[in-house]
């Protein structure tokens, strides 16, 4: 080593030496800690995502889910009520002709009413609460038409009139449902209703009451 290099050397103090080999070590710590601090933080945004995504795929499961259960209970009560119009509307016919009723026919009015109201307790449960007003709508007339039919004293007009309110309850209901699935509905004005049997009786009435 040349004589000006050992007297270079001999004139360092030692602390400048030793600061110099710390301020090495922390910089090499430094550069450790953040490269752990990095890493930690790149772990958790990926156990972040991963996390998201999973509520995200957990959440569609859920709505899909959801979707099929009321597709279902929607199914069944639309099922349910036209299976009931379907044998409730010929005896009501056969009430316009001949008001006293045979036993098959209170029988069948009896068991509709029943599966009727055997069809609720699904679209009940997955149903938003918004439905409520539209099934009680629709259900009600219904039941309460079996039970004029099934009733000694029956009301022609009433009667009529419970149709009517059973046809307009039906249409909103299933407009409605159709709308919570996505599908095409019908589009209802706010006063809509079905009156063509009612209609259709008090123009009985004033063609009975013509001389």
């Amino acid at each position: 080593m040349p004589t000006s290099t050992l007297s270079l050397v001999s004139q360092v103090p030692l602390w400048v030496t030793i600061l110099v080999a710390f301020v090495g070590f922390v910089g090499v710590l430094s550069a450790q800690l953040i490269a752990a601090w990095r890493e930690d933080r790149r772990w958790r945004r990926e156990q972040e995502r991963e996390e998201l995504r999973w509520r995200r795929e957990r959440q569609r499961e859920l709505d899909n889910r959801d979707f099929d259960l009321r597709k279902d209970s929607y199914a069944q009560v639309i099922s349910a009520v036209e299976a009931f119009d379907w044998i409730i509307y010929p005896i009501i016919k056969g009430f316009r002709r001949d008001p006293q009723l045979n036993a098959e026919d209170l029988a069948d009015a009896r068991r509709v009413r029943e599966e009727l109201r055997h069809s609720l307790g699904q679209v009940n449960l997955y149903a938003p609460t918004r439905f409520n007003d539209l099934l009680r709508g629709a259900m009600l007339p219904r039941s309460n038409l079996v039970m004029e039919l099934i009733n000694d004293q029956q009301d022609r007009e009433k009667i009529e009139t419970l149709w009517d309110s059973s046809q307009t309850g039906y249409r909103r209901m299933r407009a409605e449902m159709r709308r919570d699935l996505g599908l095409d509905a019908e589009d209802l004005p706010d006063d809509w209703a079905y009156d063509l049997s009612v209609r259709h009786y008090r123009e009985e009435l004033a063609e009975g009451e013509t001389p």
